[in-house]
């Protein structure tokens, strides 16, 4: 059984110049919409059983395209611990304009990810645990499954798969669209044991 990671469709706020989007609500753009249908053609055929989603409007989109797809009829769960980062203070704002006017605060995010807590928001510590527990939960229910979620519900899932600290959390990313390929066998309990304070991340993804 494999559960299926899937990152939203694009956005405008995706295109350069990027804004941070964290809990901002905004939705797909053209583009984001075919990523999305494309992405539910590729999986026709994997025997998908249900589809989970982040309640961010991009990512609720996103999943209700896949599932229109597949047929239309799949279980469809709204999950919010898939959302994104709730990046606080920076929502909203040109990347170009944080680094600018907050260029310490930068730094520490992009050199220290493992201890940074977004501006009024949130630490990428407290969204993996949070994303990492809706993985673990679709995995004891049983059966492939489609996981709609955000780049960094992707970056921070990936850390823990990949058996690499929040560190690390920069040296990875998945194009708008993209899909992870997480094997559910025995990750319930790998994942209980790390909620529980003893790492193990198990086998790597497969990435697509």
């Amino acid at each position: 059984m494999t559960l299926l990671l899937v990152r939203h469709g694009e956005t405008d706020w995706n295109r350069e110049p990027t804004r941070c989007q964290g809990w901002a609500e905004i939705g797909l753009n053209e583009t984001g919409r075919a990523q999305a249908r494309a992405r539910g053609r590729a999986l026709a055929r994997r025997g998908v059983e249900f589809i989970v989603t982040s309640h961010l409007l991009r990512a609720r989109e996103t999943a209700a395209l896949i599932r229109e797809e597949l047929g239309g009829e799949l279980p469809l769960v709204v999950d919010p611990r898939l959302a994104e980062t709730h990046r606080g203070e920076w929502e909203t704002r040109l990347f170009m304009d944080i680094m600018a006017d907050e260029p310490e605060t930068w730094r520490h995010y992009r050199e220290h990810p493992e201890t940074f807590r977004f501006p009024g928001g949130e630490s990428l510590a407290e969204q993996q645990r949070r994303v990492l527990a809706a993985l673990r939960d679709a995995a004891r229910r049983g059966g492939p499954a489609v996981l709609v979620t955000h780049g960094g519900g992707m970056r921070v899932a990936r850390c823990f798969l990949d058996g690499r600290d929040l560190a690390a959390f920069h040296d990875m990313g998945t194009n708008n669209g993209g899909v992870d390929e997480v094997p559910a066998e025995g990750l319930a309990v790998r994942i209980g044991a790390f909620l529980a304070g003893a790492p193990d991340g198990g086998p790597p993804v497969r990435r697509g």
